[in-house]
């Protein structure tokens, strides 16, 4: 086991590493390992870069020209004091022959939280149903 600033590394018997960070895993639910690469990475940000650890897919919608697709991404970012396990409410676009183009959303500049991502999915789920879906016939 070894500490740099507020990240706690410990290693699996499989050859990985978990992370804490102020003493919380990073994803609680799922017992996340990584590979121990990550904490060369980590100890490499600058103050104010991120190292995005995963990203979990939660649904995609395709019109005539693009996919649309969200994900729920979490990130460490380097801070002046110490680390901080970042989530972000991502948007991704993908058009043919192009490279996907991401940015995250927020409510008026802030991070969502999980009940405001339930609200936003929902909301795309009722427009796409009511203004851009026939359900009598599929075109």
């Amino acid at each position: 086991m070894s500490d740099f600033s507020n990240i706690t590394v410990t290693p699996t018997e499989d050859g990985m590493v978990n992370l804490l960070v102020d003493g919380q895993p990073i994803s609680a639910k799922y017992g996340m390992k990584f590979d121990p690469s990550i904490v060369d990475d980590l100890k490499g940000l600058e103050v104010g870069q991120n190292a995005k650890l995963f990203e979990q897919f939660i649904f995609s919608h395709t019109d005539l020209n693009f996919e649309h697709a969200y994900f729920y991404v979490t990130c460490i970012q380097k801070q002046e004091a110490g680390y901080q396990v970042i989530t972000n409410f991502v948007y991704r676009i993908i058009a043919q022959d192009q490279a996907p183009f991401e940015h995250v959303i927020t409510k008026q500049g802030a991070a969502m939280t999980p009940e405001d991502i339930n609200e936003f999915i929902q909301a795309h789920i009722q427009k796409s149903l009511t203004d851009y879906t026939d359900l009598k016939y599929a075109y």
